[in-house]
């Protein structure tokens, strides 16, 4: 990254979607035609479907020119996921002078879209695994730890 890079640390929160199933199991029994014959049975099975679940956390941006990075809340991502060391790519970025969007390149099928507000600072992240809102704060390239 060049001195000039854009770093930002965003603080929020969010609901991921997670997967989720439920196994059932049932049996009944009984008597039928006035007590001249009896049934029984039994039924097994799963439910599966999907969850949400509530989360606060940190996200982390670079924006370098034309290229940039995300590194986005662990809740969010999918098992399958592409990426370098919890960073993703940040695609198709457009920056104007109020807003920089892009894509995040989690794998082929989830590709969260980015949105930050450079005048409010706030971002928000829509997905396939969840969102995230937050509020942004740039960092120096050059800073030194707060402690």
């Amino acid at each position: 990254m060049s001195a000039a890079a854009l770093l930002l640390i965003c603080m929020g929160g969010g609901t991921a979607i997670k997967p989720d199933s439920v196994d059932f199991n049932g049996s009944q029994s009984g008597t039928y035609d006035y007590g001249q014959g009896q049934y029984s049975g039994s039924v097994d099975g799963t439910i599966t479907g999907t969850r949400t679940q509530e989360y606060a956390d940190q996200v982390d941006v670079e924006i370098d020119g034309s290229a940039g990075r995300i590194r986005l809340p662990r809740v969010v991502l999918p098992i399958v996921r592409g990426g370098k060391d919890g960073w993703f790519e940040l695609r198709s970025i457009k920056i104007t002078d109020r807003t920089i969007e892009g894509e995040a390149g989690v794998n082929f099928l989830n590709r969260p879209r980015v949105h930050i507000d450079r005048l409010t600072g706030t971002i928000s992240i829509t997905g396939k695994g969840g969102n995230f809102t937050g509020k942004c704060e740039r960092v120096e390239a050059n800073a030194t730890p707060k402690f």
